[in-house]
């Protein structure tokens, strides 16, 4: 509710702001700059990375390099006007990532030199799209829309290959290996299997795979039985998702990925399970909410939590201009824990990326 709620006093765009990352951002421009070669190379009949053919693609796209750039400055064209971006934080982003434009050269052509592409009827006319739902023929479909109608399910698979007798699914992930990518991609399964405008024949599933920057992981496609318990289960979680959505007032449910939402600093109900900064080990990053007490030194200040037993904070900021008034309460993004010898109160730090918003009465910041 509240991410996708209007914000007119931030800006004018739809949504809250989410806080650009640059891990996140690095993974986008390489998914978008594969999309880009994928259908190009796939649109002209290429059924590989390499080859006379391939070569005279990637040479009329302007190489890997090129792509990437192109990809990189799309995507930092989008965090124009987000108010979550400090001064200066874009110059950053920017400055990170065009640093890592070989990288991601590398990892675009690690994934191509490992991909088989199937070519489609009509390859070479340069047409052809990924998101418009239609009859998926033989061939290779880079970021293929599918949507499971009477389950009110979609998604959007990265590389969708078709075959005479048999349909693979390919997703492409730049972090870490992680079980649940497995039950992602066993979602895309269930997508395909009850798409009737995407498969009007019912073409099989063959293998799925999850292609990581130096190896692939695959998994064979779940049977009639399997598929049916996953639709089973997933009904169920829509039900319930249902249930929520039409109560009189939206419920929060907090949990471990809070962490990664961008509305968090506006969510009660998350700051009611924050952990104890006490029982965070040095180094660790977490959020705190707490009163402003006094300053301590030109770059620190000490806060009380919001326990009954108001427990000391030593916040230190990289900057003297940080200033807080006493009495304040605010909540803290993206604190560092560290320590400190001459004291043994817990010690935070506000760093460059933290974020800092002011609690004003029981729901505006």
């Amino acid at each position: 509710m509240l991410s996708r709620s209007r914000y007119p006093d931030l800006w004018d765009r739809s949504g809250y702001p989410e806080v650009p990352s640059a891990a996140a951002l690095f993974g986008d421009v390489v998914h978008d700059s594969l999309e880009v070669i994928v259908r190009a190379l796939a649109n002209h009949g290429c059924t590989s990375a390499s080859g006379p053919e391939a070569i005279a693609v990637l040479k009329d796209l302007g190489g890997y390099s090129k792509v990437v750039k192109t990809m990189l400055a799309k995507r930092l064209t989008r965090l124009d006007g987000n108010p979550r971006l400090a001064a200066g934080g874009r110059e950053r982003l920017q400055d990170q990532l065009e640093h890592r434009i070989p990288e991601a050269r590398e990892e675009v052509q690690h994934y191509l030199h490992r991909m088989t592409l199937t070519p489609r009827e009509g390859a070479g006319s340069g047409s052809g799209g990924g998101s418009p739902r239609h009859a998926r023929d033989v061939g290779s479909h880079p970021e293929a829309t599918l949507q499971a109608d009477d389950l009110r399910l979609w998604g959007r698979i990265d590389l969708l290959t078709v075959g005479v007798d048999r349909v693979d699914v390919t997703d492409y992930k730049t972090g870490a290996e992680d079980e649940s990518h497995l039950d992602q991609l066993r979602f895309y399964a269930v997508l395909w299997d009850r798409d009737s405008v995407s498969n009007p024949g019912r073409t099989p599933l063959g293998t799925l795979g999850a292609s990581y920057p130096s190896r692939e992981v695959t998994i064979d496609a779940p049977d009639t039985a399997q598929l049916q318990g996953l639709v089973d289960a997933l009904k169920t979680r829509v039900t319930s998702a249902d249930r929520l959505v039409r109560s009189d007032e939206p419920s929060a449910q907090p949990g471990d990925y809070c962490s990664f939402c961008s509305v968090r600093p506006l969510c009660n109900a998350y700051w009611s399970t924050s952990p104890d900064p006490a029982s965070l080990k040095r180094g660790t990053w977490f959020d705190f909410e707490g009163t402003v007490v006094e300053r301590n030194g030109i770059k620190s200040w000490w806060l009380h939590d919001l326990s009954p037993t108001k427990n000391a904070m030593l916040l230190r900021t990289t900057s003297a201009y940080q200033v807080f008034e006493p009495g304040q309460r605010l909540r803290l993004l993206g604190l560092r824990r560290d320590e400190d010898p001459d004291t043994d109160a817990v010690v935070a730090v506000l760093t460059q990326t933290s974020e800092v918003f002011v609690v004003i009465g029981d729901g505006d910041y």
